[in-house]
């Protein structure tokens, strides 16, 4: 996949990995539109020379209007790359979940991404190369007990990921997970562990979105996702020494 001279939409683009990805591509002469709901935040972006796009994964009239604009203003649109993500963390098992945290982690992580990515298929179908990354995480391999909800939301996201590889194959559109290892981002303020910082994870990951790697991510997330599948065990100690 050439990385310039694209026009590619980022979900979550105005913070962490998203918004380092969206200036790192630009800086390739890629026309780079980030979608977020945070007004703020897509005026801050779009200081830095991004495109912006308000809209709410979890509200379909949002997805659709967004939608409509990007068939409007941006017609060569042949990159998405879903990045927006949500995460609460918090004992599932011991309190009654509120209905709306529920649903804001499914919506956001999973089946608002579905849905804006089902209806931007037409556009990136015409195209001589379109491109679809998704970004999931480890925990879509293993979950966390303190991030059950999340966790199911990206397994999802990465069932979705391999279907849709498969469901495109003869078409002009390659399909790639993105798995970002412990990256220093909003979301993981607070955590102890050691954090790639996101430009850095960013300038690693560039090489293999041009060689249309079908897993995006580091050398030790690579390691864990075969302990996930060989090592359940191993990899739930693995998730609970970090978390300490």
């Amino acid at each position: 996949m050439k990385l310039s001279g694209n026009t590619i939409l980022i979900t979550g683009g105005t913070s962490g990995i998203g918004l380092e990805l969206a200036k790192a591509l630009h800086a390739k002469n890629n026309k780079v539109i980030v979608l977020g709901r945070n007004e703020a935040k897509l005026d801050a972006a779009a200081e830095t020379g991004l495109h912006t796009i308000q809209c709410d994964l979890e509200d379909q009239g949002s997805i659709e209007n967004a939608v409509r604009r990007i068939e409007q203003e941006y017609p060569d649109l042949n990159f998405l790359v879903n990045n927006a993500g949500v995460q609460h963390n918090y004992l599932f098992t011991e309190a009654v979940t509120p209905f709306r945290r529920v649903q804001q982690e499914i919506q956001c992580n999973l089946t608002g991404q579905i849905i804006l990515t089902q209806m931007l298929l037409p556009l990136l179908r015409v195209k001589e190369r379109a491109c679809i990354i998704n970004s999931t995480s480890g925990l879509g391999a293993f979950p966390k007990p303190d991030g059950i909800v999340y966790s199911a939301g990206k397994a999802g996201m990465r069932n979705f990921t391999t279907g849709l590889r498969y469901a495109l194959q003869g078409t002009p559109i390659c399909v790639m997970e993105f798995i970002p290892p412990v990256t220093a981002t909003p979301m993981t303020a607070g955590r102890q562990e050691a954090k790639m910082q996101p430009d850095e994870l960013v300038a690693r990951i560039l090489p293999q979105i041009e060689k249309e790697r079908k897993i995006l991510t580091v050398p030790a997330m690579r390691i864990f996702l075969w302990i996930a599948f060989l090592a359940p065990d191993l990899a739930f100690r693995i998730l609970m020494k970090k978390e300490k």
